[in-house]
């Protein structure tokens, strides 16, 4: 089953507000914090054609327990699919759980997703975005890696270096680099 790349990235946080105001001091824009149907919140630093979540699990659900156990930093990159019943299919012989279904209110209407999780791989998740022009965002790429926008380049300590960065800085287990 080819996946047409990475959607996002997403950055574990306990307290999305600090968070919020440290990538705020970086220079960066947020979203308006997002509530999920599942009790998680969130801020998404839009990039282009991608995004970098800022996600706070502040309940319990059994999607969020690895998020709640994890601490801070960068926790999971969502793999993008048109179909995640298809992706379900395709990989459940492999521990792929059934979609699950996830909306937030966004100005204009309601996010909705789906999602599939592999058993034992919490860090790589499949997300389908239902509304896309709510979002507004897509990353084909042939290799995971491979298609980010040419101001973003991952290193392999995790260092996020943004061309045009103001000043670098770390927050919530993510080190933000001059590139």
């Amino acid at each position: 089953m080819p996946l047409p790349g990475i959607d996002h990235a997403v950055v574990a946080v306990r307290d999305l507000d600090a968070a919020a105001a440290s990538f705020r001091a970086l220079g960066f824009t947020l979203t308006p914090r997002g509530h999920h149907s599942i009790g998680s919140q969130n801020h998404c630093i839009m990039l282009g054609s991608t995004y970098i979540e800022l996600l706070a699990a502040p309940v319990s659900h059994p999607w969020l327990e690895y998020y709640r156990a994890f601490g801070e930093g960068l926790a999971a990159i969502a793999l993008s699919t048109t179909d995640a019943d298809a992706a379900y299919r395709e990989l459940k012989d492999r521990g792929a759980k059934p979609p699950i279904d996830l909306a937030r209110p966004v100005e204009g209407g309601v996010a909705r997703f789906r999602l599939v999780q592999i058993e034992g791989a919490p860090q790589v998740f499949i997300c389908q975005h239902l509304t896309r022009e709510l979002v507004q965002v897509s990353l084909p790429a042939k290799k995971p890696m491979a298609g980010l926008p040419p101001s973003i380049e991952w290193s392999a300590s995790a260092v996020l270096r943004l061309r045009g960065l103001r000043r670098g800085g770390e927050a919530h287990g993510v080190r933000l680099a001059l590139a």
